[in-house]
Order: structure tokens, then C-alpha cells, then sequence
């Protein structure tokens, strides 16, 4: 028993290594064949492929191509080419990443936020949503997905359809309840606004807290009793 795990052991190490060979090999990282790189992603191993090549190991491998995929974002930093092209392998590796570990909730939260600084708004949406579709009773995927809604792509109503969904969930920041009645206000639901900040001026003994929302309704014309 204790050779078999061994062998099994040193084959898993085998195909990780492999693996990684032939990332390295295809310029990932962004050094020569700059021009290839469009071309290039018709290399990248399938997800189908990594899961029997980690025999078992499946978290290891996914721990690989989550510094491949930072590897190579570092890499394009440095490498002068057109918007369309540069960056245009990120995606498929955070993809890989969370396919072998679809609870890899550091990926997501840190590849979405990737994904945003590169201005790949659509693929951030879609590795968020896939995020939150693997892991629903985790905060941190409605949460940034609201989060790049509001910030990046001005859409309060999905910001705000998002960070309710975050604001039901265990362990979710503080600053949220008192984010979502400000995003119900800037979509146009006063009354809705205004009962939360009520509730929550009721329920609280925070004088801090308690002046702010103070200030908020009397800009409002609203008089608490």
C-alpha cells in the first residue's frame, strides 16, 4: 500500500511537471514569440486533460496554474502590443485554475480583480458569476462582482442585485448594509432607501453611525420620530 501511494505520488509529480513543461514552452510568461500569442491559446492543455494528468492532486495543479496565470500577467506588463492582444491568455488560465479547484475562492476574488485592472470587464463578470456559481454561500464573489458593477462599469441595479445577494450571506463585511440602501436611493427606490436607513438607525447603538445616516435623511427632508 505504501509503494502505491508512492508511485502514484511520483506520477502526479510527473504530469505537474509535465504540464508545466509545456506552459512554459508555448511563451506564456510573455517572453519571445510575441507574435504568436494569439495563435498560441490553441495550446492550452483542457481542463478535461489537467484533472486526469493531476491524478488526485487536482488543488496542486490548480496552485500551478494560479502562478502560471500571475507569471504571465506580470509578463504582459512588460511586453508592448495591441490592447486586443495583450493580456488575451489571463482569462484561460484563471479558467483552468478554478476548473481544477472550483472553491479557489483567492483566485477568484484576486483573478477578477486581474481581470479588471486589464479592462477585460466581460470576462470579470464571467469569472465572478462562475465563482459565485461554485461557491453561493461565500460573500466575496457578489461582493466584488457588485463592486466592479459600481466602480467600473456604473450600473447601480446590478450593483446593487449583487451586494444584496452578499449582504444575506455569513461573514460579509459591515460597510455593506450601509452601502445597499445608497445604491436602492441612486436607482431611483427612495422609499425603500429610507425604511433601511430607519431600521438601521433604530437597531444600532453606534452614535457614529447613527449621525451618519442622521445626515443622509435630513438631505432627504426626512425627520426621524
Amino acid at each position: 500500500m505504501k509503494m502505491k501511494k508512492i508511485s502514484v505520488l511520483w506520477a502526479s509529480l510527473f504530469s505537474l511537471a509535465l504540464v508545466g513543461s509545456v506552459l512554459a514552452a508555448r511563451g506564456l510568461e510573455g517572453r519571445g514569440g510575441v507574435g504568436r500569442i494569439a495563435d498560441d491559446s490553441l495550446y492550452l492543455p483542457s481542463a478535461t486533460f489537467l484533472r486526469y494528468a493531476s491524478l488526485g492532486y487536482r488543488t496542486v495543479l490548480a496552485d500551478l496554474m494560479w502562478i502560471r496565470a500571475t507569471q504571465y500577467f506580470g509578463g504582459q506588463l512588460e511586453v508592448r502590443k495591441a490592447a486586443p492582444e495583450k493580456h488575451r491568455f489571463l482569462y484561460p488560465l484563471l479558467d483552468l485554475t478554478v476548473s481544477l479547484d472550483p472553491h479557489f475562492i483567492g483566485a477568484y476574488r484576486f483573478g477578477g480583480l486581474l481581470l479588471t485592472v486589464v479592462k477585460r470587464y466581460e470576462q470579470a463578470v464571467a469569472f465572478y458569476e462562475k465563482g459565485y456559481a461554485a461557491n453561493p454561500g461565500d460573500w466575496e464573489n457578489p461582493h466584488d462582482l457588485g463592486r466592479l458593477y459600481y466602480l467600473e462599469l456604473k450600473d447601480n441595479e446590478k450593483a446593487l442585485h449583487w451586494w444584496k445577494i452578499a449582504n444575506d450571506l455569513p461573514g460579509r463585511p459591515d460597510y455593506i448594509p450601509r452601502f445597499v440602501p445608497l445604491l436602492y436611493l441612486e436607482t431611483g427606490q427612495r422609499e425603500i432607501a429610507v425604511e433601511l436607513w430607519l431600521e438601521m438607525y433604530r437597531s444600532t447603538d453606534n452614535e457614529w453611525l447613527r449621525g451618519v445616516i442622521r445626515g443622509r435623511l435630513e438631505k432627504l427632508g426626512v425627520e426621524i420620530q
